[in-house]
Parts: structure tokens; C-alpha cells; sequence
């Protein structure tokens, strides 16, 4: 029961019940685990359909406590959890306004079920419960326009965007859209649109393409990029759309909605303004802390028909009551004049995030005004390292690799919430740093000891 290593020996170590050795090259390690690792020979066994050094990858990231962990606390406490043990300050969370465990959305969670029970098992094409009426009314007044409630986000990409693209449009995919976008396009496909991926916010092809194509041409963007934590440039989109009668623009704000813009409807929105062709996506399980996908456009007939025809939204399950619920109270919040005060408090500690990386040098991959960032560290195993190294010192964050990055460029993601004090988030700072530090940028190096 050992682990074939293929790169040259520096160190050896044990843990979790296999065998390696440290390395100092360009590829992941090989790794071979005892028979009795029945759950890991089956996953060994769809290797050969994973992109290459993708199954080692995340098996060692799973074994080394950095991805796929159950936390084992009992309660939620916001900002730390419990993962193999040690209590870890969490960076890693994506309730940036810290509703998810506010009394009032709670309550309203429990008023829900005891209305309404654990679910109301039916399509909505059938029937649906008053409360989808009830936030619908909220969401629309944050928004400033009709919406649909999905399921989540991803289903509320599959229901809109089959219903939205015809054959023969164009789709043009911005290569850091996120990836429950791009899990729509062979729906697309089928339809007979044509798909290309384009460079990053490169808004010149964008025109050329929209000059050049004999029809409407869809570009599909996100408000806040996930994982580096930049803002679409919505005056030169606004521009852009203005100049071209066949652009339509699809963004997805889920990281962007709540925490930011008059009402939460997102910095975005707020830039862009509203337009005949655009169209909004956003997620209800982040900052606003509930669960479901929203789809809103000025067109209350297309919110219509999606609603009405989008396959999610006739074959897939409803929102759960205690969702709905509790969404119900946070559109009140978000309404109200308690929230101006709550993305003040956010921002705060957007801001020292920002100011603190550049006084000690701390180079984010974008330091814009969001409560995401990402640090950009190279090889693969030298992540992972750094990954370990950062867990050893207390912090959770989100280390990322190949294929969620491209190759040679991966890093670790932080976040930052309403739960996380000034104190916390230095430490951490200072930690990413020291930690990126202590590798050499120009080879890969996977350090074990610090998992140890």
C-alpha cells in the first residue's frame, strides 16, 4: 500500500492511510491507493474521462482537508468552522451581508413550514404557493422590472436562455462567465446557435461580431466575476449595446446582488441602467440568504413565456416553503432602511481588504470594490501547499486549480462577510502573504508538512 511517485524523492511522509513523496516538477503526483479505498478505485475507474491530472488533483485535495470537507460544528457561528478538528476562521462564505442566520429570515423560515409543511410537492405550471407571489412582489421592486423565481441559478439559466436564443443568434461567451452558464450552451447548440467563447471583457470583438452577424448576437457576461472578484465594465457595455440594435447582454450577478446597489439589485444594475435588451440572473442563496435563481427583464411577456415554457421551470421541483419564506423577510429588509447600513458595514471591510493587501504587498489578481479576491500562486502543488500552510495557520479560504483556472494559474480565493472582524481578516491577509512567500514562484512544490 504505497504511492508511486513519479518526480524525485525530497521527503517522505504518511497520512490519511497512503504514502508520498514530496516533488519538484511540472506534473501532479500518480497516486495509488490501498484496495481498501473502494470509494476511490471507483472514481479511478472515470479517469480516463477527466481532464488530465484532474482525478489526482481533487482526490489529494479532498485527503488533505482543502475541498469536498463536512464541517463538524453543531451550530453555525458565521465566521469559523470546524474541519478535522481544528476551528478555522471562515473565508470561504458567500453571505456577505450575514443574513443567513438573521432571527427574522429564520423565523419567517419556520412560519413557512408550519404553514406550509417541508414542501409543496407540485410544478408550478400547476400550482404554487402564495408565498412565490409574495417575494415576487419584493423582488420586483428591489429589481425595478418583472422576474421569475427559479430553483437556483443554474436552473434559472436553463430555463431562460433555451427560450431566449433562436436558431442561427449568435452567443458570444465571455471565457470567465461562470460555469452554470456554460452548462447551458449544448442546449443552445441543439437549437442550432452558434457559440463561440471570447476573450475576457474584450469588448471590441464583441462589436465586431455584433457589426458583422446577419442577426441578434447574445453576450454573456457576469456582474462580479466569482472566482478573480472583477466587475463587468457596464458604462462601456452600456455603450456598447447602444451602438449595436442586434446586442443583447445576459449577465448573471449572483455574487453581486444584495450586498451592493440601490435596493441590492447589484452595482451592475445600478451603472448599466435598465435597457429593452438586457436581461438579469440572479442567485437568492449568497448574500440574501435564502435559496432560488431570479431571471428579470423589462419584457413581462418573455418573463412570461420563460416561465411558462423554460424546462426547469414545468419539470423541475419549486422552491421550498421555508426558501420562500425566508426570502419574503429579506426583500423586507432589503426594501427597508436597515440596509444602506448593513452594505456600509460590508464595505468597510471590503475597503481595509484592499488598502491592507497593498500596504503589504499582497498582490491581488483585482482590487476592485467586492468582497471576493484571488491571489494568484502558479503550479498546481505549490497552491496546494500554500493551501495547507494557510489552513495550518487557522483560515479557510478557497484554493482553485486546474480546470477551474487554466493551467499554470492557480490560486486561493477569499472571501469576506459581515462575520468576519478587522482582526480576522489582517490575520489572514498577512498569512496569504507570508505563506506565497515561502515557495519559489518559478518551480512547483508540493510541501507535505504542512498537512501534517
Amino acid at each position: 500500500m504505497d504511492v508511486t511517485a513519479i518526480f524525485t524523492p525530497r521527503v517522505h511522509t504518511h497520512r490519511a492511510g497512503w504514502w508520498i513523496d514530496t516533488q519538484r516538477v511540472d506534473r501532479w503526483p500518480r497516486l495509488v491507493f490501498p484496495p481498501s479505498h473502494n470509494m476511490t478505485q471507483n472514481i479511478a475507474r472515470q479517469s480516463a474521462r477527466l481532464p488530465d491530472g484532474f482525478l489526482q488533483q481533487s482526490l489529494f485535495a479532498y485527503e488533505s482537508g482543502l475541498s469536498s470537507q463536512v464541517i463538524e460544528d453543531k451550530e453555525f457561528t458565521g465566521d469559523r468552522i470546524t474541519i478535522r478538528g481544528k476551528e478555522l476562521f471562515n473565508f470561504g462564505l458567500c453571505s456577505y451581508l450575514g443574513l443567513s442566520d438573521d432571527p427574522r429570515l429564520i423565523e419567517g423560515a419556520i412560519d413557512a413550514i408550519r404553514r406550509y409543511g417541508n414542501s409543496y410537492s407540485s410544478s408550478i405550471a400547476y400550482t404554487s404557493l402564495p408565498l412565490y407571489d409574495e417575494l415576487r412582489e419584493r423582488l420586483s421592486a428591489m429589481i425595478g422590472a418583472p422576474v421569475l423565481i427559479a430553483g437556483t441559478t443554474t436552473l434559472a439559466h436553463m430555463a431562460a436562455l433555451p427560450v431566449l436564443v433562436r436558431s442561427g443568434d449568435l452567443v458570444l461567451v465571455d471565457r470567465l462567465a461562470h460555469a452554470s452558464l456554460l452548462g447551458v450552451i449544448p442546449t443552445l447548440q441543439a437549437r442550432r446557435a452558434k457559440i463561440e467563447r471570447v476573450p475576457h471583457n474584450d469588448l471590441e470583438l464583441v462589436s465586431e461580431r455584433a457589426r458583422s452577424h446577419d442577426g441578434p448576437v447574445w453576450y454573456i457576461i457576469d456582474g462580479l466575476y466569482s472566482m478573480h472578484g472583477d466587475l463587468a465594465p457596464a458604462a462601456e457595455l452600456r455603450d456598447l449595446i447602444e451602438r449595436h440594435e442586434s446586442l443583447w447582454i445576459y449577465c448573471d450577478d449572483a455574487h453581486g446582488f444584495s450586498w451592493s446597489g440601490r435596493h441590492g439589485r447589484g452595482r451592475f444594475l445600478d451603472e448599466f441602467g435598465w435597457h429593452p435588451r438586457l436581461v438579469m440572473s440572479y442567485g437568492l442563496s449568497k448574500s440574501f440568504g435564502a435559496l432560488g435563481g431570479v431571471v428579470a427583464t423589462q419584457d413581462a411577456n418573455l418573463i412570461k413565456a420563460i416561465e411558462i415554457t423554460g424546462g426547469p421551470m414545468v419539470f423541475g421541483g419549486p422552491v421550498p416553503p421555508a426558501s420562500l419564506g425566508a426570502g419574503v423577510v429579506s426583500g423586507d429588509i432589503h426594501l427597508s432602511s436597515e440596509l444602506p447600513a448593513l452594505q456600509e458595514d460590508l464595505t468597510a471591510r471590503i475597503d481595509f481588504v484592499n488598502e491592507y493587501a497593498g500596504h503589504i504587498g499582497l498582490p491581488l489578481s483585482a482590487r476592485e470594490p467586492t468582497p471576493l479576491w484571488f491571489v494568484e500562486i502558479g503550479g498546481t502543488s505549490t497552491t496546494a501547499s500554500v493551501g495547507g500552510r494557510i489552513m495550518r495557520d487557522g483560515y479557510f479560504v478557497n484554493v482553485a486549480t486546474y480546470p477551474v483556472v487554466g493551467k499554470g494559474h492557480s490560486g486561493v480565493r477569499f472571501t469576506v462577510t459581515r462575520y468576519n472582524t478587522i482582526s480576522q481578516i489582517r490575520g489572514l491577509l498577512n498569512s496569504i502573504n507570508d505563506a506565497r512567500r515561502q515557495y519559489d514562484k518559478d518551480e512547483d512544490v508540493l510541501d507535505l508538512t504542512v498537512f501534517e
